[in-house]
């Protein structure tokens, strides 16, 4: 037992190989290279040598042979020897089989996922929520129509509308233009021209690439997101028969 403790120590055992990623925990892997390193040994010689707490050992060691990594004497008291570190190639071979396996299955949960039908309508309510679905909305590809309340000028905000310049996307706004929000809409119109005023009580509406609309009731707090196509382009014609009659702001 002396000699394999000194072993042990001599090999710095101590944690060194780490197989998680092959589903053993550490108390196993230490286990394991202990048994590597020294040949063999009984669960208190084992667990001495390893650090792994003899309340312990005997389950750790169970499980190593019910991995095939470590096989059993039965004497008196049992002998535990490790099978060749050519059984951790087995274990990777059979973890990436698993892993290429789960690959597929969620490869069709992707498929599934993108086809299933959206809920048409989403209602939210209070600020945040609002900002969150701005977030997640998917990049515009052709157009964007907005109109806009107050026109914060948030940095996220103003990164996207630079990248839709950028990209060529058709972007137009309808903005409350008042001394509340005069400030706001002219640093916007440092990005982008395509600013008309609107007499606006409490709303903020967009509409994208005849797939989305999003309303928002200021006051109440209230949040609409719909997705359909007829209902984007219905707002779509309504929103740019508005932006054409509209005034240019002056700088």
């Amino acid at each position: 037992m002396v000699l394999l403790i000194q072993a042990s120590r001599k090999y710095n055992l101590s944690g060194c190989m780490d197989l998680k990623a092959l589903g053993l925990n550490k108390f196993e892997s230490n286990a394991y290279e202990t048994l590597l390193r020294v040949g063999k040994g009984t669960a208190a010689q084992v667990s001495a040598a390893s650090g792994v707490p003899y309340g312990r050992i005997y389950d750790v060691l169970e499980s190593l042979v019910l991995k095939g990594l470590v096989k059993v004497t039965p004497e008196k008291p049992k002998t535990y020897t490790p099978e060749s570190p050519t059984a951790i190639q087995d274990l990777i071979e059979k973890r990436v089989t698993e892993l290429l396996e789960l690959g597929k299955e969620v490869e069709k949960l992707k498929a599934a996922h993108e086809t299933r039908p959206t809920e048409a309508v989403f209602v939210t309510k209070e600020k945040a929520n609002f900002n969150r679905l701005i977030r997640e909305a998917p990049e515009s590809k052709q157009y964007s129509y907005s109109i806009k309340y107050s026109s914060e000028f948030k940095p996220e905000w103003t990164r996207d509308t630079t990248s839709g310049v950028k990209r060529g996307i058709d972007l137009k706004v309808l903005a409350r233009y008042d001394a509340e929000t005069k400030e706001n809409v002219r640093k916007w119109l440092k990005i982008h021209k395509n600013i008309r005023p609107i007499h606006n009580e409490g709303v903020a509406l967009s509409v994208q690439d005849d797939e989305r609309v999003l309303i928002a009731l200021i006051k109440t707090e209230v949040h609409v997101q719909i997705r359909d196509k007829a209902f984007a382009k219905l707002m779509k014609q309504l929103f740019l028969a508005y932006y054409e009659k509209a005034e240019r702001i002056k700088p």
